[in-house]
């Protein structure tokens, strides 16, 4: 496998709809602990996903969109699971100038005590500007949660970010493996809760093949760890199962998530 090479097609058309909250009432902070990249893949390409909570700078171009549905559990509210869906769909050429990404989030599956409403009553909308670079690396920048709709009204504000994506090739045990790296500055849900400042978010995922990898993730206030598996070769869908939030940071506890995307090209 060589991830380099195939990055425009693979990496640059990995669908990740950003940040998608479960919005569970209390407290502020489980938001982010919400967040789970959807990642799906452009046909006929089938690639595991490169994160588990962090944005990526690759994103799709026109002819290229994903859907995907996110489910966790929830420790010490009055519903212990719920989950969040996502479509997005892209505009542009990232490998000749620029892609935008655009998304739609749907905060809860179903109607429950942490997200009043039924299913699509309550969401907001990604954007994600991004550009390929040469080895197997990208840049983008772009802002979650925009236009809430629903009770996402009063979730808090929009968050922006940049970041930077490499894919980095690996000699292990005389194969050559590939490590997707990833560094970015974001603030609001990327910072501490309560703060209006700026902190570092990133993920470190190792490609044991293509279709199969291992995700660290630390989206600026939690760690997440992940294993993310595209089990047909010829169909561009992934899943991702973990933990979210291993650390424990403010009393949260760690919950469990999967994720399951799906791309495809027109």
């Amino acid at each position: 496998m060589n991830l380099n090479k195939k990055a425009g097609l693979a990496l640059v058309g990995v669908l990740a709809a950003a940040a998608l909250p479960v919005e569970a009432a209390t407290p502020v902070y489980r938001q982010q602990v919400s967040g789970v990249n959807l990642a799906g893949l452009v046909p006929p390409i089938a690639t595991a996903a490169a994160s588990f909570g962090s944005p990526l700078a690759f994103g799709p171009s026109w002819g290229e969109a994903g859907a995907g549905v996110f489910v966790q559990t929830l420790d010490g509210v009055e519903d212990d699971a719920d989950g969040a869906a996502g479509l997005v769909f892209g505009l542009g050429n990232a490998k000749k100038a620029v892609g935008l990404e655009v998304g739609l989030a749907l905060s809860s599956l179903i109607d429950s005590s942490n997200a009043p409403g039924g299913f699509g009553d309550n969401g907001s909308f990604s954007a994600k500007l991004h550009t390929a670079l040469p080895g197997g690396a990208a840049f983008a920048v772009g802002v979650n949660s925009f236009g809430r709709f629903g009770d996402s009204n009063d979730a808090g504000k929009s968050s922006i970010y940049a970041v930077g994506t490499k894919v980095v090739g690996l000699p292990v045990a005389g194969t050559k493996k590939n490590l997707v790296l990833n560094l970015g500055i974001g603030d609001q849900d990327f910072a501490e809760p309560g703060e209006d400042g700026v902190n570092l978010f990133g993920s470190a995922a190792l490609y044991f093949t293509q279709q199969v990898s291992a995700i660290v993730d630390y989206t600026g206030r939690f760690t997440n760890l992940g294993v993310s598996v595209a089990p047909f070769k010829s169909l561009p869908l992934t899943a991702t199962i973990g933990a979210l939030n291993v650390g424990d940071r403010y009393d949260a506890g760690t919950e469990y998530a999967i994720s399951v995307g799906y791309g495809v090209k027109f």
